[in-house]
């Protein structure tokens, strides 16, 4: 036996006996531990401290659970190195568990054992780098600052016997390889080395996470999350430092699709799937609960046509972020203006005693926006309700001091509603979207093809406005507007009374949200993406996750991350980190080879991302044939998909949204008996799911059936060519395109990386 077999045999027989020995210990701490969070005082309740201990109290007792079930998933041997001791290294032997949460230290005679949480930095960085290179982790603003692997291990049992990889080594005992399923994956302690990085490389801040379709942005996102729950302890400047934990923490998703799929991966983190936010749900309770007085302002009640509800959602939704500081503008200019008529307000005319202090307040509040400048930055601007209370308190709490409790009662709820007349959203709509109609009508035939009557579309939204009705498109603007001008100040009587707070949602300015995840960026307007981050604590830490190419609603999107720089009020802007992931782990390698010359062939270049080397399946199909025999086909090819042994989920996609053809090719399918997933339905195994690229943003499935590739030159409709790219990237082992005539963009693609199949009418 050489000397590498035996440094092996080593190994296994020492990580055998530890696995036993930390099964006992395991055990034994479990019997012996009581959560104590100490002494209550019954007057005001535990304290965030006490709170805090509970957690980890809990966490702790979960943790040695599953290192009783299972000890450990994975070993390494390092020499680190830890902040302040430079040049020190230490040589260590570290364990994880894929389900622990907590780092545990189990006690053997004179030997300690470490099973790591699977977030620990060094576990991550040593399975994931190369071995016997060293690691920096200075940048990372964590204790430990260098890591270099010497030895590691994955197991996929430790008891009764050792079974898994060792490197170096070789496979001990190995199972049979299971194919993995489609869905988002937690992955653990399999991510790659960019995706380590990823996640451990700052511990606030803003982290955007960018990356070819299946190159897991949205499960390295996710995993950040856990990461700093579990480590946010590492920190080396922990001191005042903002805490991670549930009830401050909000992931925000675009894709209502997502939620049955992210709440899984949650659940395999141990993260509570209740920190999941609806973006429609989320701004409908925000004006709900902020915008107490409308001025009989209301929902729009005609019924509009689908088409001209795409004409409105592209009139909103397109809007580029350069515009944003020019609303802000107008708004700021609107409140100047209207606090300049303070004479006229109802307020002013209340029969009281006190008519001599309100006139002093008029003058000061005119007094006050006369010198106020206009900010491009909202949270700097002077016309914001904090700031203007501030500089008027005076003479404001002294005009409320000396009436009856009947008249301050009444004077609180006219000054309320003459400070939202002041503040009114819609009229700041109607004064900038009214002043750019070139632009309106541009972003209206791009979002419809052209197929709307821009001039009547935006001439309903204008009269609209001038009966104060609003439609389901403005709602995020109406949101956007009010979030920077409501007060934050937590203390009713430190601002005007009867004006709610804009962070009541979350229980005060001391409550903001410390940890925020948006998933799919690109799939929320600028005004939806800016009113989200700006919820987040300035000592916060927030993960973006987006593809740019991706955008595939012709109506709702942005292109670029600008929008989440304005009002974005994390203390450090230049604390910005981009991960541009390069490897699509989603798709078997021909899929993969044949999406790069796709990709070069609808942008003009070179995509981004390798392809997937470990997955190997047939090449892409392309089925030529008339659309009367449509049906007949896709019932063959689903026929044969659904006999395959790794084929358990097939989506039928439509590029174009078109209902009417839908229901017309899904009544063809009936009748040639093919199981039907309901309309628009994303999931249903062993049934065809028909549905449209929009609907089915962010998902994956086995196999995919695309319609449509030969009418793209042909449509004038937005992010037609982003449609057809998310399509393509939508399947992990099969995909088949079905087309009338050979497409244009297919022609310029290398014939060896798909088969062509002709079927004559």
């Amino acid at each position: 036996m050489n000397r590498d077999d035996q440094e092996l045999q080593k190994r296994i027989h020492r990580d055998s006996d530890n696995a036993i020995k930390v099964k006992k210990l395991a055990k034994s701490v479990l019997s012996e531990y009581s959560l104590d969070p100490g002494p209550i005082d019954f007057s005001r309740g535990r304290t965030d401290s006490q709170y805090n201990r509970i957690e980890y109290g809990l966490n702790k007792i979960d943790s040695l659970k599953e290192i009783i079930k299972q000890p450990f998933h994975a070993m390494v041997e390092v020499v680190t190195e830890v902040r302040g001791q430079t040049g020190r290294d230490i040589r260590q032997l570290w364990y994880a568990n894929e389900h622990t949460s907590t780092n545990e230290v189990l006690k053997s005679n004179n030997e300690n054992i470490n099973v790591l949480a699977w977030t620990h930095p060094g576990i991550q960085i040593a399975l994931s780098s190369t071995l016997n290179e060293n690691q920096s982790l200075e940048e990372s603003y964590i204790t430990l600052t260098k890591v270099r692997t010497i030895a590691r291990a994955k197991f996929e049992e430790v008891v009764p016997e050792i079974s898994g990889l060792y490197e170096p080594g070789g496979s001990i005992h190995a199972k049979e390889k299971i194919e993995p399923k489609t869905g988002l994956k937690s992955v653990k302690l399999g991510m790659t080395h960019e995706q380590v990085q990823a996640f451990i490389s700052r511990m606030d801040g803003l982290m955007f996470v960018s990356g070819a379709p299946g190159s897991g942005k949205t499960t390295v996102a996710f995993q950040r999350i856990r990461f700093l729950f579990d480590q946010q302890g590492e920190r080396h400047d922990n001191l005042g430092r903002k805490q991670y934990i549930p009830d401050r923490t909000r992931v925000f998703l675009a894709n209502p699709n997502l939620v049955d799929f992210s709440r899984q991966l949650l659940n395999e983190l141990n993260i509570p799937e209740s920190i999941i936010s609806d973006i429609k749900s989320f701004i409908d309770n925000y004006l709900e609960n902020t915008w107490l007085y409308k001025h009989n302002a209301r929902p729009i009640q005609k019924k509009l046509t689908t088409l001209e509800k795409r004409a409105r959602a592209a009139f909103f939704g397109l809007l580029k972020s350069e515009s944003m500081p020019k609303l802000w503008r107008v708004y700021q200019d609107q409140i100047i203006n209207r606090i300049g008529q303070t004479d006229d307000s109802k307020w002013m005319t209340l029969q009281t005693k006190q008519n001599k202090s309100f006139l002093a307040l008029a003058k000061s509040l005119k007094h006050h926006a006369q010198s106020a400048s206009i900010s491009d930055r909202p949270f700097s601007s002077m016309l914001r309700m904090d700031m203007v209370y501030k500089m008027v308190s005076d003479s404001y709490e002294n005009a409320r001091e000396n009436l009856t409790v009947e008249e301050r009662l009444s004077f609180d709820n006219h000054f309320m509603h003459w400070l939202f007349w002041v503040y009114d959203p819609i009229n700041a709509l109607k004064t900038f979207f009214t002043s750019t109609r070139e632009e309106g009508a541009l972003r209206i035939r791009k979002g419809t093809g052209s197929r709307a009557n821009e001039t009547e579309v935006m001439e309903q939204i204008f009269a609209g406005w001038a009966e104060r009705q609003y439609g389901p498109e403005e709602r995020p603007w109406l949101a956007w507007l009010l979030r920077f001008v409501l007060p934050e100040i937590d203390m009713q009587q430190s601002h005007f009374r009867e004006i709610p707070s804009a962070l009541a949602e979350f229980g005060g300015r001391e409550s903001r949200l410390t940890l925020v995840v948006i998933d799919e960026a690109q799939d929320l307007s600028i005004a939806e993406a800016s009113f989200i981050i700006s919820f987040v604590d300035p000592g916060g830490a927030v993960t973006i996750s987006a593809d740019f190419r991706q955008v595939v609603s012709p109506v709702h999107g942005m292109v670029e991350r600008s929008a989440l720089d304005f009002g974005n009020p994390l203390k450090d802007l230049n604390a910005q980190q981009i991960f541009p992931f390069a490897r699509n782990m989603r798709q078997s390698r021909e899929i993969g080879l044949f999406l790069q010359a796709f990709h070069q062939s609808a942008f003009g270049e070179i995509a981004q991302f390798e392809v997937n080397q470990s997955l190997n399946d047939i090449k892409p199909q392309l089925f030529l044939l008339n659309s009367i025999d449509h049906a007949l086909r896709i019932s063959q090819l689903f026929k044969v998909l659904s006999n395959s042994e790794t084929v358990k989920t097939v989506a039928l996609l439509q590029i174009n949204e078109d209902e009417e053809a839908m229901l017309r090719l899904r009544n063809s399918l009936q009748q040639h008996n093919v199981p039907l997933a309901p309309i628009w339905e994303a999931f249903g195994e062993r049934k065809l799911i028909t549905t449209s690229v929009e609907r089915i943003k962010g998902l994956e499935f086995d196999a995919c059936i695309v319609l449509g590739i030969d009418q793209i030159e042909r449509s004038s409709l937005n992010f037609t060519l982003n449609r057809a790219y998310v399509a393509l990237s939508r399947p992990t082992r099969r995909l088949a395109l079905i087309c009338e005539e050979f497409p244009a963009l297919i022609r310029k693609i290398d014939s060896a990386l798909y088969d062509t199949k002709r079927f004559e009418g």
